[in-house]
């Protein structure tokens, strides 16, 4: 599938676990090839169905649906390590990602799994930090959820939920469900004044910490039936770190005109499973 180089910032990377059966001799991982869903890499050559439950393990492990990254590979690969000179892998990762954590990644199978899911468990946060729905809930949204994680050039963004049925059947129901061993919500204090002047400080501004190191806060800011968010961020690791949700010009235009306007502000802090602590206010918006 044809698309734009995928940028990450801010991963924040889980090592895996070793896989268990490793070989005498090279540190080689020995696929068990009677285990239905393999922890170990069962090789480029195994059949579809052996690759999709390899992967879907690896997603469950994360507390990610099976599904996941079997559709991705579907549409980037059609389920193969591919060599291509700029794109490659299960995955069709980008050669400027051949660095640090994923260094190696074009013969290295597990760290191209490691890199789907790293980021995918990192788009899965700031969708929740901002207030929507978290994507592991919907099949629906799979799809759109990959299309986060691969960053594909805008037409062919929907070119991933057609694949939810394949790898539904190639896993075939016969890897565990999904481990949610990571269920304590964020710790989250918020300072959210009540008289706000959006049209001075450029949107409702918001003030917060999250203790825990591991956290993504974003604001939304909900106006009538209006609802304005603002990027999910990382708080900083000491003090306070100042939010601000812009208002779209027509909010600021009716603002401007009304004088006054009530509305609920929400801060959420999402940790790394998707886990949310959130605030909320009523205040006053003053043009």
């Amino acid at each position: 599938m044809r698309r734009l180089i995928p940028i990450v910032g801010a991963l924040v990377v889980i090592a895996a676990p070793a896989p268990s059966g490793w070989a005498q001799s090279g540190g080689t991982p020995a696929p068990d090839f009677s285990e239905p869903c393999p922890a170990v890499y069962p090789g480029d050559s195994a059949a579809r169905e052996r690759l999709a439950r390899w992967m879907a393990r690896g997603a469950a492990d994360r507390g990610m649906p099976h599904e996941l990254p079997v559709m991705a590979a579907i549409a980037e690969s059609g389920l193969r390590n591919l060599s291509g000179s700029s794109y490659a892998g299960y995955f069709g990762m980008h050669e400027s990602l051949n660095t640090g954590d994923y260094r190696g990644f074009r013969r290295n199978p597990d760290l191209q799994l490691r890199w789907f899911l790293d980021t995918a468990a990192l788009v899965r946060q700031r969708r929740v930090a901002v207030g929507r729905p978290d994507p592991a809930a919907d099949p629906s949204s799979f799809g759109s959820w990959i299309a986060d994680v691969e960053r594909p050039a805008p037409e062919n963004r929907t070119g991933y939920q057609p694949h939810l049925g394949e790898a539904g059947d190639l896993i075939a129901g016969k890897c565990a469900a999904p481990v949610r061993d990571d269920t304590a919500a964020p710790r989250l204090e918020a300072r959210i004044a009540r008289p706000q002047h959006p049209l001075a400080t450029g949107g409702v501004v918001v003030r917060l910490r999250c203790p825990d190191s591991d956290c993504l806060a974003g604001v939304t800011v909900m106006i009538g039936t209006r609802t304005t968010r603002s990027a999910a961020r990382e708080p900083a690791p000491t003090g306070f770190t100042t939010l601000t949700a812009p208002l779209s010009r027509k909010t600021r235009r009716k603002l401007r005109a009304a004088g006054t306007a009530r509305a609920t502000i929400t801060v959420i802090a999402a940790d790394n499973a998707a886990n949310t602590t959130s605030r909320t206010r009523v205040v006053t918006l003053e043009g």
